[in-house]
């Protein structure tokens, strides 16, 4: 627990839990900085259901999500001293920090958005008739070419300036509204909209100059 000397001594005493709901963010962030255990687990209580909420949604799956939401609460003890009061408020830093490393997450597991050639005209097994073979080829060819076009795309989305690649996956892909985007990466509505009609006539365009793009390319795959 946090030791205090001096008259102040009572104010850097974590309350009781009938208390709790009247702390502040600041006054728990400044005891957790200081090593209070107690104090970063009111911060947990008070967050981790929120903080789940959103991660699942972007990772589409329970268990998955609760390893995030984990890796979120460690990844902000060991970031405290980052956070900027006078720039954010804390629950709008959490959330977009919460956001920022769910959609990492996403990008870089299985759920990335890719087609697997084995999901495509696979062969009917034994005792089906063999030319279904050549149709099984030409769907591997069709899998192959589209498979290329999501790596450009994921390309040419991964070279979105930050706000505009997160607005533009979180509306696109995980199906956030844009008032839930605005709320979450701590920005007006207006500065939000204005990021995803930059990013999509961007990609747009890019898109576009593919050979045999189609704007169903963007997205995801079910």
């Amino acid at each position: 627990m946090v030791s205090c000397a001096g008259n102040d001594a009572d104010s850097c005493k974590v309350p009781d839990s009938g208390s709790r709901a009247a702390l502040s963010d600041e006054r728990l962030v400044e005891w957790s900085m200081k090593g209070d255990e107690e104090a970063f687990r009111m911060l947990y209580e008070r967050y981790r259901r929120r903080v789940f909420a959103t991660v699942r949604r972007i990772v589409r799956n329970r268990e998955e999500a609760q390893d995030v939401t984990q890796e979120v609460f460690a990844k902000l003890y060991r970031s405290l001293s980052r956070w900027d009061s006078g720039r954010a408020k804390f629950s709008t830093w959490l959330f977009r920090l919460a956001t920022n490393h769910a959609i990492d997450t996403w990008r870089s597991s299985r759920h990335r958005v890719e087609l697997s050639l084995e999901g495509e005209g696979t062969y009917g097994g034994p005792g089906r008739p063999f030319q279904y073979h050549n149709k099984m080829i030409f769907h591997a060819e069709r899998a192959l070419e589209r498979k290329e076009r999501i790596a450009e795309i994921r390309r040419f989305v991964n070279g979105l300036p930050p706000l505009q690649r997160r607005v533009f996956l979180l509306r696109h892909f995980q199906g956030f509204k844009l008032n839930e985007i605005a709320q979450s990466e701590g920005h007006k509505l207006a500065t939000v909209k204005t990021s995803l009609y930059r990013a999509t006539q961007h990609l747009r365009r890019r898109l576009h100059a593919m050979n045999g793009f189609s704007e169903t390319d963007l997205m995801p795959a079910t």
